[in-house]
């Protein structure tokens, strides 16, 4: 009789899982770091690319209309 495995796997959540770092520059220029630790890969993209869409709302957009 073989003995009963037990298997244990452990998975690290990420205690902050967004990160924005967000600099302007003598000019008025903004630019930003986005970092995300999320589940999976397509879920890690959508979430850049709707923080990079509004940050840009909010950035891009007023420097264009100065």
């Amino acid at each position: 009789m073989e003995p009963e495995q037990k298997v244990t796997s452990v998975v690290q959540k990420n205690a902050q899982p967004i990160t924005i770092k967000l600099k302007r520059s003598a000019k008025g220029i903004y630019t930003w770091e986005i970092q995300v630790a999320d589940e999976t890969a397509d879920a890690t993209l959508y979430t850049i690319n709707y923080l990079d869409g509004e940050l840009r709302k909010l950035y891009v957009e007023r420097e264009v209309k100065t």
